[in-house]
């Protein structure tokens, strides 16, 4: 049974956005991309469970169904500068740490695409971007431990937790999502009226593993030893490396490192 529900955000731009709710889905990624020429700006996809989500680098995002918020928006990215939307993951990310603090919650942005709560991951994100014969579209996609048990957390292979978890009740979904869209659709605007830069300041406030010991590998599989220094006027890391001094990076996968072991996150 699918559901259709249009809101109007409360902001002076009057922006809508559209709600298409399913009781299950391969990919809400993957849906918005098949069917995103023929629906609006600002749909929502959202399924109360995916049989094959997603994260970057093709990783599967493990959904317990009608327990986490797993969810796709489009974005117009026709008129936003191609150099802004290498930051559409960020604000995203920011965006997930500003509502988590709605609930009392002390979130971490892990750069460029996830969200920690005290070093366990609470939220990832993916961006795509396609096109269609009249637009450029941003396909935003993110999954939320919801109401996830400590009994589901425990079989995932990385540390994890959930909003019910940290905060030991239950937690209404789509009260969630609609809050959440409000912010994601605030700071999109921003980016698309003034750049990165306000948005940037408030990603460094949350900016996780800052000064600390870190590996950092790459998406051609090269590591690098160092620490976090710092987050780039145009969003790129700014990392000091043991060998190779001070470098940007732009893409890639923060792991913890010690003598004994490597453990991504």
């Amino acid at each position: 049974m699918n559901s259709e529900e249009k809101v109007k955000i409360v902001k002076p731009d009057k922006t809508l956005y559209t709600i298409y709710k399913y009781d299950k889905l391969d990919s809400t990624n993957a849906f918005l991309k098949q069917h995103c020429a023929n629906l609006p700006d600002f749909s929502v996809i959202w399924a109360d469970e995916q049989t094959h989500g997603r994260g970057r680098f093709t990783r599967i995002w493990n959904s317990e169904p009608c327990q986490d918020l797993t969810f796709s928006l489009l974005l117009p990215l026709t008129s936003l500068e191609q150099k802004l939307r290498q930051n559409i993951t960020q604000i995203a990310a920011l965006s997930v740490a500003q509502m988590l603090e709605g609930y009392g919650l002390k979130p971490s942005v892990k750069w460029p695409n996830d969200v920690l709560i005290q070093g366990k991951k609470i939220s990832g994100i993916l961006c795509e971007i396609t096109e269609t014969d009249e637009r450029v579209c941003g396909i935003l996609g993110i999954g939320i431990n919801v109401n996830n048990s400590e009994e589901f957390l425990a079989n995932l292979d990385i540390p994890a937790t959930s909003l019910r978890c940290e905060l030991h009740h239950k937690i209404i979904r789509q009260d969630m999502l609609k809050k959440l869209l409000e912010i994601i659709i605030n700071c999109f605007n921003v980016l698309c009226q003034t750049g990165f830069t306000q948005n940037r300041q408030e990603i460094k406030k949350r900016l996780a593993f800052v000064n600390e010991p870190i590996v950092f590998t790459d998406v051609k599989q090269d590591s690098y030893s160092g620490k976090i220094i710092d987050l780039n006027d145009d969003g790129t890391l700014l990392f000091e490396c043991e060998k190779r001094g001070i470098i940007s990076l732009n893409s890639g996968e923060i792991a913890f490192h010690n003598s004994y072991s490597m453990r991504k996150y």
